[in-house]
């Protein structure tokens, strides 16, 4: 007997297992950014191919999920060839995106009792004040939405280039439980229909995402590619800026000094036909000679020459 009783000791154990929960569930995570990566390989960037492009985020910011929209749009421009920049004037065209929504919503539904809170009484002293939910059928159903937009520009001369097109992208899930069996899992985020994890065949919880999708051109972002880099590729060269292409030059304002100041008295006579050129030289006025005229003052010179033709 003592012997069996230390047996049974000897076997006995105890084990813990730590869990927590983030502050966003996973569902919601892959909902989103199901949204977002459906919402993007709609985008057709064929026609920005071989462009030097910067992209511009700063529209974007405050949206949800942020850094995934961002770099999404970004690896769809590199898979479309475009030339990426980090510096808006390394590039002649700009890509600019906005974010009309990006959120989830949920609608749930219960065929059965729901939760009722009962009022206190002392008469019903230890009795519970809580009827549990008794559902007969209950589902949930989450959406995660996203609505993108982007464009395109040259902005050197400002002339639009390419537009997306906007319109709302939905990625759902929805969880089953029939008399209190499940959660049967089955939406757009899964393959098929789920139980515990385990796919199961059952029409009524089949994948709701039969009609196939109309991507736009080009690699969707969630493909498995590698790309071969182009050895000795001729690099596009966007315009220099003014500062860039005058650099180092002293660029001096044009001035303009008529051949005689008007504060002046202007001088009868006027010089012939046949002396008119690019230097213009003004009669002798108070017996000294004036200086010759350069550029603009060959025109004051042509009009003293027309008022001193006048009777």
């Amino acid at each position: 007997m003592t012997i069996g009783v230390l047996f049974a000791w000897s076997i006995l154990g105890c084990g813990t297992t730590r869990m927590s929960d983030t502050l966003r569930t996973g569902t919601e995570q892959i909902l989103l950014s199901t949204a977002i990566d459906r919402s993007v390989n709609d985008m057709d960037f064929s026609q920005l191919e071989g462009k030097d492009i910067y992209f511009d985020p700063q529209y974007l910011k405050g949206a949800s999920d942020e850094g995934y929209i961002v770099s999404s749009i970004r690896q769809k421009l590199l898979a479309a060839g475009v030339f990426l920049k980090s510096q808006r004037e390394d590039a002649t065209y700009v890509v600019e995106a906005r974010a009309g929504a990006v959120g989830t919503n949920r609608q749930d539904v219960l065929l059965g009792i729901p939760q009722t809170n009962l009022p206190a009484s002392p008469l019903l002293a230890g009795a519970p004040s809580v009827i549990p939910e008794i559902p007969l059928a209950k589902t949930t159903h989450q959406r995660g939405v996203a609505k993108l937009a982007v464009f395109a520009y040259n902005q050197v001369t400002g002339q639009a280039v390419w537009q997306s097109g906007s319109h709302p992208i939905t990625a759902d899930a929805r969880d089953t439980w029939i008399f209190g069996t499940g959660p049967f899992q089955h939406g757009t985020i899964y393959n098929a229909g789920n139980f515990d994890g385990q796919r199961v065949m059952w029409p009524m919880i089949g994948d709701s995402n039969k009609e196939p999708r109309q991507l736009a051109p080009g690699l969707s972002v969630t493909a498995n590619s590698s790309f071969g880099e182009v050895p000795g590729i001729e690099l596009p060269r966007p315009p220099e800026s003014f500062t860039q292409k005058y650099k180092g030059h002293s660029v001096t304002q044009a001035q303009f000094s008529p051949g005689i100041p008007p504060n002046l008295p202007q001088t009868r006579g006027a010089p012939s036909v046949g002396s008119v050129s690019s230097s213009v030289s003004p009669p002798k006025a108070n017996g000294s000679d004036s200086k010759s005229a350069t550029g603009g003052n060959s025109a004051a010179g042509l009009l003293i020459m027309g008022t001193n033709m006048l009777p």
